[in-house]
């Protein structure tokens, strides 16, 4: 199993909305065309266990259930500090954190000049409540063995609506 250095993924995460004039970069639409496009990256040699190490840039999210978020605790929470396999297949990326309490994982493309854009969206229901998550990593594989990006990243928790109460259709 190869191992290699991350030399920085920089996070950034928030709940908040970009201004109108702003494409979301964490549209659910968006993230579903990345995670399903393919680039012209063929072989499958950038394929490996890669270690990672998040640098949070900014961060509006409250405090949950005692963690953290802005404080390393997103980071400790999807994993992204500490070993991700990389798959990589003719165009095709998939990047999946090994040690996480919420299971994800981005795919993409990648190109010949080893740059890439992977998305994804991952919920979880715990107990009365699901947690979902919108990710978005644009990087590129670097000459000395790594990769390095950035990754603008949103969570939300809700939970289930109360049970309807209308009475079935009838025919």
């Amino acid at each position: 199993m190869r191992r290699r250095g991350l030399l920085a993924v920089l996070c950034a995460l928030s709940l908040g909305a970009c201004p109108e004039e702003q494409a979301d970069p964490l549209d659910p639409d968006l993230l579903i065309a990345l995670s399903e496009a393919g680039g012209d990256g063929r072989g499958e040699a950038l394929a490996g266990r890669y270690v990672t190490a998040a640098q949070v840039l900014e961060c509006d999210c409250p405090p949950r259930m005692g963690v953290d978020l802005c404080a390393g605790g997103s980071a400790q929470l999807i994993g992204i500090n500490g070993p991700a396999r990389v798959e990589h297949v003719d165009g095709w990326l998939t990047f999946e954190p090994e040690v996480t309490s919420l299971p994800w994982s981005l795919s993409g493309a990648v190109d010949r000049d080893r740059s890439f854009i992977l998305g994804g969206i991952s919920g979880l229901a715990i107990g009365l409540f699901t947690v979902g998550m919108y990710a978005r990593f644009d990087g590129e594989f670097t000459a000395a063995g790594g990769l390095r990006g950035s990754s603008p990243i949103a969570s939300s928790a809700s939970s289930p609506t109360a049970p309807s109460t209308a009475a079935p259709p009838t025919q």
